[in-house]
């Protein structure tokens, strides 16, 4: 037998063995009276039985007799069961609440809402608080699995789930020409030169990352999912021409940081959908039903939409169902690091004198929406450092300003290397200047200096990372007092409340040796497999919490870091409870309050913060902490 007929004989067995009982299991079973359940159940265990003898002929023997035997012993349990079944309990408990706080709710709403769509009925409600309890936590997530049904899904689908993963492990491996991402990238040529010319030149190095991943973590294999990628700030209405600047000196952080997002999902083996341009989006959805309120089938859904606040923009304002439909699927990459008093428009009109800065909030009043995700930055093994001294990070000539002092005393001692794409005729006889490089030449360039040395902007780029990928040692400018919206015009009208004490803090905070290219995958692998933020999010793990006692006038941001650890703000729900409040100390009430003081609860879940500082000095905050991978700080300890 070669290996396709084994193929076709493994999926022959997972149909014949599988069918009956999620027939019986998943659909309307449950919601039979005891008498025909009892049928249903005989003849599903007699038809297993006489299905055996025959598909086994034509299969791989030891895979079919697991598969035999264990969906065997669930059609039996499930028979032995339906009395406990159907005495089971389908009201929500106290600690249920606790970790599924919208359950109740949802359980409220279906009593009269399921009749508003025939959907429901597809998948099984019939108008009992059971049928109710079965769709919420096994279609949609809102509430727990009930215990006994847990169990007999877990014991019919493991074994079947863990080949089936396997089998789905092969059509990764097909990812690794280029040729079909670059398919796919059609809408304007002008917009991806950049993207394609970053993603060919460190392809090499993606599919190395992606070996040591499968050999790190064999047994983890990331499900195909349906991606959305809008990039708007390239789009003609933005009118910001990122792409057609890019090979003259334009801004690249927010093309690198895309270029990297879009190789690592795409050589993780997702099915993607990318544009630029608004006719692409349009076309890319069209076939998605906005107006069913359930979760659709496998052929329609979209699992994730990854934009920036641009495309954010127009899909709040041009295609509000889309968007209203999509909002706990959005992804927004955001050079900014986005803070909550930013995001909420009444807190930010009530509080805009205190929090600094412009009053305006351009960039911010999105309300709730799905995580912001900042500075996706790939960084690549270390090398040994040889060539000649340094390269200065700077190629505009406005970001020399004040710098002739600096480059006269580096110039004492060795030659002063540049890509600036301005003229510096203050500078002609201090520096050698290559002009704009991009590409190639400028990762030629820095695997020959030494030195990398910042002059204080732009501020998080992605220079440093790549120059110290490269064996590069980067000089990073401190800042006192830091960087902020009170401090710096820069970031006056920015959504973040972020103190920058240097040029690049993230250098400054984590960069550790081995330079691991790899936790790149981990992290956006992970974060695809477990994270749903339609529901309450069960990532990272709430196990992984540890609370610290934040000093007077300290954030919690700060409070997590002093102990080496990060705040985790999906965490806060948890530390907001009046259960947890009271096990954490002499709390005599609780009040709900816009700023946390004494032992006061935040209402409003969508100010949960790690960056708003106490504004009274007796007020310390409970934090919400997780500890970090050495290298990535997106996964903690008990994350993977």
């Amino acid at each position: 037998m070669d290996w396709h007929k084994n193929f076709q004989s493994v999926l022959l067995c997972d149909v014949f063995y599988r069918y009956p009982i999620v027939l019986s299991y998943k659909s309307k079973f449950f919601f039979l009276r005891v008498p025909y359940r009892k049928k249903v159940m005989s003849y599903s265990v007699r038809w297993l039985m006489r299905r055996g003898q025959y598909v086994c002929s034509n299969c791989v023997v030891l895979l079919c007799s697991i598969f035999m035997f264990a969906n065997l012993f669930t059609g039996v349990l499930l028979l032995a069961m339906h009395d406990d079944l159907k005495k089971q309990e389908c009201s929500i408990s106290e600690a249920d609440a606790i970790e599924y706080p919208n359950c109740r709710e949802k359980m409220q709403w279906m009593e009269e809402g399921w009749r508003t769509h025939k959907c429901y009925a597809f998948y099984g409600v019939n108008g009992t608080s059971c049928s109710f309890r079965i769709y919420l936590s096994e279609i949609e997530k809102y509430c727990p699995w009930m215990a006994l049904r847990l169990v007999t899904s877990l014991s019919s689908f493991s074994i079947v789930r863990f080949v089936g993963l396997w089998l789905m492990h092969i059509p990764l491996f097909m990812e690794r020409i280029l040729s079909g991402l670059f398919k796919l990238m059609f809408d304007n040529e002008l917009n991806y030169k950049f993207i394609r010319t970053r993603i060919t030149l460190l392809w090499p190095k993606w599919l190395s990352a992606y070996d040591e991943l499968m050999i790190k973590w064999p047994e983890v294999v990331s499900l195909q999912r349906k991606l959305n990628i809008i990039m708007g700030f390239l789009s003609r209405e933005a009118g910001f021409k990122f792409g057609q600047l890019s090979s003259t000196g334009g801004p690249l952080g927010e093309l690198v940081q895309w270029s990297d997002l879009i190789a690592a999902l795409y050589l993780l083996g997702h099915n993607l959908m990318i544009s630029t341009e608004v006719r692409t989006l349009k076309k890319n959805i069209k076939k998605i039903d906005y107006k069913c309120p359930c979760p659709l089938q496998d052929g329609e859904i979209i699992n994730l939409l990854f934009t920036d606040i641009v495309g954010l923009r127009y899909l709040r304002g041009k295609m509000k169902d889309f968007f209203n439909r999509m909002k706990c699927k959005l992804r927004i990459l955001d050079s900014f690091g986005t803070h909550a008093e930013f995001n909420s428009r009444i807190y930010f009109a009530a509080h805009k004198n205190s929090l600094g800065g412009s009053r305006k909030n351009p960039w911010g009043g999105f309300g709730r929406l799905g995580p912001f995700i900042s500075n996706i930055i790939l960084i690549f093994k270390d090398r040994s450092s040889v060539g000649y001294d340094p390269l200065v990070y700077g190629k505009a000539g406005y970001m020399w300003k004040n710098a002739k002092r600096l480059i006269e005393t580096v110039r004492k001692f060795t030659e002063v290397h540049a890509t600036v794409s301005d003229n510096l005729p203050d500078f002609d006889n201090l520096i050698i200047n290559h002009g704009v490089l991009i590409g190639p030449e400028l990762h030629a360039l820095m695997r020959k200096a030494k030195i990398f040395l910042g002059l204080g902007f732009p501020f998080e780029g992605p220079a440093p990372l790549e120059a110290i990928a490269n064996g590069v040692v980067f000089i990073n400018p401190s800042f006192n007092p830091p960087k902020s919206r009170k401090t710096s015009d820069f970031f006056k009208d920015k959504p973040t409340l972020r103190e920058l004490t240097s040029q690049n803090p993230y250098a400054e905070l984590f960069i550790r040796r081995p330079h691991n290219s790899s936790r790149v995958e981990d992290a956006i692998r992970e974060a695809l497999r477990l994270q749903d933020f339609c529901y309450v999010s069960r990532f990272p793990p709430l196990h992984a919490m540890i609370t610290v006692e934040a000093v007077s006038m300290q954030s919690c941001q700060d409070a997590c870091c002093q102990h080496n650890f990060l705040c985790e703000r999906s965490f806060s729900r948890i530390v907001n409870m009046p259960e947890f409040l009271n096990k954490s100390g002499s709390c005599a009430t609780l009040k709900s309050m816009p700023i946390p003081y004494e032992c006061s609860k935040q209402e409003n879940s969508d100010l949960y913060s790690c960056a708003s500082v106490p504004t009274i000095l007796d007020i310390r905050r409970i934090c919400p902490c997780r500890d970090f991978l050495q290298g990535q700080t997106a996964l903690c300890s008990s994350c993977l």
